[in-house]
């Protein structure tokens, strides 16, 4: 398949080796891109693909693995000081100005029923508070308010965009980044998040999560959001990563105005994403997203590339569900949309291997130093007899394994001295098992 991911043509979008063809955009994302250089492109791409996916949030299609799947995205965009992050504000904010408008009005009646209550005699009855629908919300936003927020979206995606990381992760208390990364999870996977509290004047309940979000920050913050647990508890590989061009020495870029037709398409975009239900049938985005992932697997098994092999999975995810919005926005599964999705996934996996694996192995080696039990295939290892056969290891994995990736295992096993070849398709266990 010739796909966007392998074109090097120069009117392309870039990030790495990846790229993506702007000719060949939905014109309402050529309309969003056209005012940016061409090395803005990617990193605004990623940091817009949540925005959008918060819009379609009608939409649910069955992913490639036969599980039925919502629209959420994460981003966080790395940039330096002075880096021109606002760029990715100022994109989303075209894109979210209708739910931003329509948010206005909700709080504004918020704000009135305070006011009432505020100014209420003792013995007049309190108004109640509206139950609209807000869905556009500060990344600070603490647990509780996420709660009622969520549901008070009665089953509609939730966003937040925060220009500066920093903002979050100097917040204290309830609306602090380590008191939500398992909502987000959640909200990813759009499963069951709650809590029940004995006061009246606390928000209790359960939902179904529903958010999607886009951060920038500098490589500090990102260190201090990704640097621990959250390296490996599955928030890092559910998240789009992307850096702003570097703007070292650099001459200042120049960025062209939004022209009205500009707007036009923007506006038309939004429009056909919010309208978009119901389930969405996608068999060619499957099949390319099927080969795609095996196709990393291949090439992940033989270096026992165990952080590629991690990350290609939610990989393939994300590049599904940017290939999802791509088809919604021209109506059809074209070659531009495969190749799309295609080149999503592969940028993301990128960034994913270059800043996230290191921050990962470091953890993974930690637990590994830590923990008082083997791992699974430690635990199979055991089990087989010395010496073993590949067939020994197959009746214990069983046979979704293919012989590349049983080799593998046991490529590990030597590299770790536990085992040690015996002759042609036999190994022996060492003393160190």
């Amino acid at each position: 398949m010739n796909t966007m991911a392998n074109k090097t043509k120069t009117n392309a979008v870039k990030a790495s080796n990846v790229s993506v063809d702007y000719r060949l955009l939905p014109p309402a994302l050529k309309a969003t891109l056209k005012p940016y250089p061409e090395d803005f492109h990617m990193p605004i791409l990623a940091g817009l693909m949540p925005a959008l996916a918060a819009l379609a949030d009608g939409v649910t299609y069955e992913y490639c693995n036969g599980k039925l799947h919502h629209m959420a995205l994460f981003a966080f965009i790395l940039g330096e000081q002075s880096d021109n992050k606002s760029v990715i504000d100022d994109v989303v904010g075209l894109w979210i100005k209708p739910l931003r408008e329509e948010d206005q009005l909700v709080r504004e009646q918020e704000e009135a029923a305070m006011r009432q209550n505020r100014t209420r005699k003792a013995n007049e009855r309190g108004q109640e508070a509206p139950s609209g629908c807000v869905r556009t919300v500060p990344i600070t936003i603490s647990v509780a308010k996420l709660l009622q927020r969520q549901i008070n979206a009665k089953g509609h995606s939730l966003y937040s965009v925060e220009p500066e990381a920093d903002t979050l992760l100097k917040t204290n208390g309830a609306g602090s980044w380590s008191a939500k990364y398992d909502i987000y999870r959640k909200a990813w996977d759009h499963s069951l998040f709650g809590q029940d509290y004995m006061s009246l004047n606390s928000q209790s309940g359960n939902v179904e999560a529903f958010y999607s979000w886009t951060i920038c920050g500098q490589a500090c913050s990102f260190l201090k959001m990704f640097g621990s647990e959250n390296a490996t508890n599955g928030l890092s590989s559910r998240t789009i990563p992307a850096e702003m061009p570097d703007n070292s020495f650099r001459k200042m870029p120049k960025f062209k105005k939004v022209t009205d037709a500009d707007l036009q398409q923007i506006e038309q975009g939004i429009r056909t994403l919010r309208e978009a239900t119901g389930f969405k049938a996608t068999p060619r985005l499957n099949r390319a997203i099927d080969l795609w992932v095996e196709q990393k697997r291949l090439e992940a098994a033989p270096r026992l590339d165990k952080i590629k092999d991690i990350f290609r999975r939610r990989a393939a995810v994300i590049g599904f569900r940017c290939g999802v919005i791509f088809m919604l926005l021209v109506g059809k599964e074209s070659n531009a949309c495969i190749d799309f999705a295609l080149a999503m996934a592969e940028f993301t996996l990128q960034n994913q291997c270059r800043l996230f694996g290191p921050l990962l192995k470091v953890q993974n080696d930690k637990v590994r130093d830590r923990m008082p039990v083997a791992t699974p295939n430690e635990n199979v290892l055991q089990q087989l007899p010395s010496p073993f056969t590949i067939e020994d290891l197959r009746k214990l994995k069983g046979n979704d394994y293919a012989d590349s990736s049983l080799y593998s295992i046991i490529s590990r096993w030597k590299a770790e001295g536990w085992v040690e070849k015996r002759d042609k398709g036999s190994w022996v266990k060492t003393s160190q098992t």
